[in-house]
C-alpha cells in the first residue's frame, strides 16, 4: 500500500505555485491514499476551506483526514465555541475521527485539537483517556493482523535537532504512545511542528535514536512516528516545504520525503525503514 501523507496546508498563507503542481506530483506517484494531518485553513475561514476543497477535489484518489487546530475558527470567536468544525465538516469530511481498513493496513483519525483550553495557547492539542480507550474499540474491528496506522496533527515525539521554534508535543503524548504499543500500532502520522522526521518508540515509556538521514534498514521497532513538514504554506520554521511517501509492503513501512527543491520541483530526499 502506498501512502501519500500531507500536512499544514494553510490555505490562506500557502504558496499558490506548490499548490499548483502538487496534484500532479501526487498523481505521480500513484498512490493507494491521501492522508492530511490537519490545518487546511490559517484563521478558519469559510473562504480557506472552499479553496482546501477545490484543492482536494483534484485527486483522484481518496482522502483521509483530521482537522488541526488552524481548522478551528480563530478570529470568529461565536463560530470557534457553538460551531468549532462546522466549515471543516462541510467543506473536508463529516467525520473528524475517521477509521478505514485498506489492502491489510487499519488506519484511526484522532482529533487532538480544541476549541478550548486552560492558558492562553490554544493552539496547542491534547488526547483524552476517552479517545484512547476508543481507539481499543475500532481497531479491534480490524483485521488481526493488519498493520494499525494513527493520524494525528499534534505530535507525540519531539524531534532530535534543535527546533527553530519550540513547541509542545500533544497533551498526554507519553499515555498515548504507551496505548499505541499496547494495541500494536505500528506508525504514527502527524504534522504541526513544519518539520520532516522520524523516531522511533521503541517500548512504552521508552523513545528510541532518531532516524539518521539517508537509507536506513534497522531491526523491528514497534512504533515510528513520522512528522511532515508544511506542505504548501509559507510559514516555513527552518525547513523547505515537503510532504511524505509512505510505503507499507510485507509489512515493511518506509518513509520517503519529497521536497520542494524550487526549479528542480518534487525531489526525493531521504528515507528510513522500519519492518512492522
Amino acid at each position: 500500500m502506498r501512502i501519500i501523507h500531507l500536512s499544514d496546508l494553510h490555505f490562506g498563507h500557502h504558496d499558490p505555485v506548490l499548490a499548483e503542481g502538487l496534484a500532479a506530483d501526487i498523481a505521480s506517484q500513484a498512490p493507494d491514499l491521501v492522508v492530511v494531518s490537519g490545518d487546511f485553513a490559517q484563521i478558519g475561514s469559510r473562504r480557506e476551506f472552499a479553496d482546501a476543497r477545490a484543492f482536494l477535489d483534484q485527486l483522484s484518489t481518496p482522502v483521509f483526514a483530521v482537522p488541526g487546530n488552524h481548522d478551528v475558527p480563530a478570529r470568529n470567536v461565536l463560530r470557534r465555541f457553538l460551531d468549532p468544525y462546522g466549515y471543516y465538516r462541510r467543506f473536508i469530511a463529516e467525520e473528524l475521527e475517521p477509521f478505514t481498513e485498506i489492502d491489510g493496513v487499519a488506519i484511526a483519525g484522532i482529533n487532538t485539537a480544541r476549541r478550548l483550553r486552560l492558558g492562553l495557547n490554544w493552539a496547542l492539542g491534547s488526547i483524552n483517556r476517552e479517545q484512547l480507550a476508543d481507539l481499543k474499540h475500532r481497531f479491534a474491528a480490524a483485521s488481526p493482523d493488519s498493520v494499525r496506522v494513527v493520524v494525528a496533527h499534534h505530535p507525540l515525539l519531539q524531534p532530535e535537532t534543535t527546533m527553530e521554534h519550540p513547541m509542545q508535543p500533544v497533551k498526554r503524548a507519553d499515555l498515548a504512545l504507551q496505548t499505541f504499543a499496547r494495541l500494536g500500532v505500528r506508525l504514527v502520522l502527524s504534522g504541526h511542528f513544519h518539520m520532516s522526521y522520524v523516531r522511533r518508540h521503541d517500548h512504552p515509556g521508552e523513545i528510541g535514536e532518531a532516524v539518521p538521514k539517508g537509507p536506513r534498514h534497522a531491526a523491528a521497532a514497534p512504533i515510528l512516528v513520522a512528522q511532515a513538514s508544511s506542505t504548501i504554506s509559507t510559514r516555513l520554521r527552518g525547513e523547505p516545504n515537503a510532504y511524505n511517501l509512505i510505503d507499507i509492503v510485507d509489512r515493511v513501512i518506509t518513509v520517503t520525503v519529497r521536497e520542494w527543491r524550487g526549479e528542480d520541483g518534487w525531489t526525493t530526499r531521504e528515507k528510513a525503514s522500519e519492518r512492522a
